[in-house]
């Protein structure tokens, strides 16, 4: 017999009535066909023709009807499934790490404890349910996580009505579900991932869920039970909620969970039908709360990737001008007109048609030009040359100035002084800037690299083949990182914040011990900007990703996980209850 564990199974048996017992029909009238020809009950005439009848029948039957062999089949794997889970669970009841969660009878050890029967253990939980707390201490903020001890509970009340009805006690399978649904409860109010107002309502549940579950085994093998399902609604829609009271009196998403979590307390007795209804209404509620959060989080996006954009032009512009100032000596009508005029010019260029366009290295080569037009030098050839770029200067920085609304008075005075300049360098004369040796450039040079270090940028300029788009490549942080230590590459924190997901939710964590959630709403790595949201998507911080990383290593950032709460907790009993097994074989 091949060995496998319960989910590969659960699969095998789905397939095997999809693909095996669905068509069996098929199998028998070939097989009474061959009989007949081989002489077998050869007048056996109605056999054939009653599979055929059958199969019509079959195709004719309404949806319900054809979905009787798969529920059937889909019981039977839960049963299986459950099987498997209590077989587990008795390979470690005497392990006595695990003994308060699984070892001893619930109820009377007396020989002649007579066992309670399903349905009265049901009653008895339905009254457990009735005092429940109703939720007004969780909104309040007087939050407390206490664990349910059903088990203790439920012996406490058989050993006070053993005087009348005699010893009793919960037989084992139904012990087991108590157990099991004990171990997932524990988990979820352990979990960090969920604030503690939302533990404090899911945790209340476990009375209604162990009620669920000792009727319908399927609960713990179906991943599409409404019951699963709405539980880990809940979750995800809480995982994003502040612990702040005040906070969570106003907010929308907490009453619903409040009250849907209220509605199970208060209406489920039998039929689980209502967990269909409560997933319905919650599942309808959170798509209008997230398509309103959405419109907002698109414009908090949009907003911080238009302002990552304009600081990406402001450094590449500025870096632009450094490059071709350094180690010159240029007037000073030149050094205004660049950091004045042309800088604007240029951040509009690179803005509007980005730094691979032609408009950007017209731009750019103006800048050259300009430098070589107030040159002096003695080749006459170079002169020549000179005297045919210069109208084209002119004309193209006039332009490009008036394209920014520059003042047109100061633009004249300065294209009037440069003309001057020119004039000198085309007659073969040296600029007056040249004789008393001033260099305005040289204090733009350190003035314009102070600008760079105070934005957070690196004096090297970014690739050109690299910045077409922002989200492509890592440029200079619009958060200054120079009171940061590197990381190495290979650094576990620094590896982790490299990974983290745009949607990834997120706890900070504040020197006065406050608690904030937050959901990265977009990672801008042209500017290596992570932009973080609220549950609303309204912006309430930002960091670089060595930022997140050096967060992360001080404890001050906690990165959430989101997967379904129910699955999480479920893989981590059984993964528990083997880790015990293995260590005690």
């Amino acid at each position: 017999m091949v060995q496998c564990d319960i989910k590969k199974r659960l699969v095998l048996y789905k397939l095997f009535d999809k693909f095996v017992i669905s068509e069996y029909d098929v199998v028998l009238d070939t097989a009474n066909a061959v009989l007949a020809d081989a002489g077998v009950l050869p007048d056996l005439k109605g056999t054939p023709k009653l599979a055929s009848i059958r199969r019509r029948s079959k195709e004719s039957t309404t949806e319900d009807q054809k979905a009787e062999p798969q529920e059937s089949a889909a019981k039977q794997a839960a049963n299986e499934f459950f099987t498997q889970l209590q077989t587990l669970l008795a390979s470690v009841r005497n392990v006595p790490t695990v003994t308060d969660m699984v070892t001893g009878p619930i109820g009377s050890a007396a020989e002649n404890a007579r066992e309670m029967s399903n349905a009265e253990l049901f009653d008895m939980l339905s009254r457990l349910q009735q005092v429940q707390p109703q939720g007004e201490d969780v909104i309040s903020g007087n939050v407390s996580l206490p664990k349910v001890n059903v088990r203790g509970v439920v012996s406490n009340l058989l050993r006070q009505r053993e005087t009348k009805q005699g010893p009793e006690r919960v037989g084992q399978t139904d012990s087991d579900v108590i157990n099991l649904v004990s171990m997932l409860f524990d988990f979820i109010l352990d979990d960090d991932n969920l604030p503690v107002p939302v533990k404090a309502l899911l945790g209340r549940l476990q009375i209604p869920y162990l009620k669920l579950a000792i009727q319908d085994y399927s609960f713990f093998s179906r991943g599409g039970h409404p019951a699963r399902k709405l539980l880990n609604e809940l979750a995800r829609a809480g995982i994003g909620l502040n612990e702040d009271a005040d906070h969570l009196k106003k907010d929308m998403v907490f009453k619903k969970i409040q009250s849907t979590a209220q509605r199970i307390l208060t209406e489920y007795e039998k039929e689980a039908v209502l967990f269909d209804e409560l997933l319905h209404d919650f599942s309808q509620f959170m798509q209008t709360e997230v398509r309103r959060s959405q419109m907002i989080e698109q414009r908090t996006k949009a907003a911080e990737e238009g302002k990552a954009k304009a600081q990406l032009a402001e450094k590449t512009a500025l870096e632009t001008v450094r490059q071709r100032l350094d180690g010159k000596t240029v007037p000073e009508v030149v050094v205004r007109l660049l950091t004045d005029g042309w800088m604007g010019v240029l951040k509009l260029v690179f803005l509007k048609y980005g730094p691979e366009s032609n408009n950007w290295l017209g731009a750019v080569k103006t800048i050259d030009h300009l430098l070589l037009s107030v040159a002096p030098t003695e080749d006459d050839a170079a002169r020549k040359k000179l005297f045919n770029i210069v109208p084209i200067l002119l004309k193209n920085l006039r332009q490009g100035l008036n394209s920014v609304s520059f003042n047109p008075f100061e633009m004249g005075e300065m294209l009037t002084e440069l003309e001057q300049l020119q004039m000198q360098v085309l007659r073969g004369e040296t600029p007056e800037h040249l004789d008393n040796r001033k260099d305005p450039a040289k204090d733009l040079v350190a003035a314009v690299t102070e600008d760079m270090e105070r934005m957070g940028a690196s004096p090297v300029i970014p690739d050109r083949n690299k910045v077409s788009r922002l989200d492509i490549t890592r440029t200079p942080s619009a958060i200054p990182d120079s009171e940061l230590a590197a990381l190495p590459d290979d650094d576990p924190y620094l590896q982790q914040a490299k990974k983290v997901n745009v949607g990834a939710w997120m706890e900070f964590r504040g020197d006065n011990g406050a608690k904030t959630r937050s959901k990265l709403a977009a990672h801008i790595k042209s500017a290596d900007k992570m932009i973080f949201v609220n549950r609303t998507g309204v912006k309430i911080d930002e960091k670089t990703t060595l930022g997140l990383a050096h967060a992360l290593k001080k404890g001050e950032v906690l990165i959430l996980e989101d997967s379904q709460l129910f699955d999480r907790a479920l893989q981590n009993v059984i993964g528990n209850l083997r880790k015990v097994k293995e260590a005690n074989l």
